[in-house]
């Protein structure tokens, strides 16, 4: 997989942190969700904790998706290190809407190192 392709699956699992897994905890709330949302929703366990991950992951969408552009632009090859980041990605999602501890935070802290990798690499 090239780093373009790294790149659309991350924005599709965009899709899926902000969109689908919040509609499906909300899929009761059609009403609420087609509406002018006016009153806020009290959210259920499943659709708090999918829209904190939602937001953890928009935190650190932008320095992930800067640092792919880098690489690309300087022919830095970290298309491991990306991969590694999105599966990382994937698994918090899964392990936030889970409630499986401490596998998210280990998740997290794993991303993060990653990033960090990841800009070491393109000094």
């Amino acid at each position: 997989m090239i780093m373009t392709q790294v790149i659309i699956a991350t924005l599709a699992l965009t899709l899926v942190h902000v969109w689908l897994v919040p509609a499906y905890f909300n899929r009761t709330h059609f009403k609420y969700l087609v509406g002018s949302r006016d009153i806020p929703l009290e959210l259920s366990q499943g659709a708090a904790r999918a829209a904190r991950a939602s937001t953890n992951f928009q935190e650190s969408l932008l320095p992930f998706l800067a640092l792919c552009f880098l690489a690309m632009i300087n022919g830095t090859d970290l298309i491991l290190l990306a991969h590694v980041w999105l599966g990382l990605r994937v698994a918090y999602l899964i392990c936030y809407v889970g409630g499986i501890n401490p596998a998210r935070s280990i998740a997290w802290v794993l991303s993060l190192l990653v990033l960090v990798l990841m800009a070491i690499e393109l000094v």
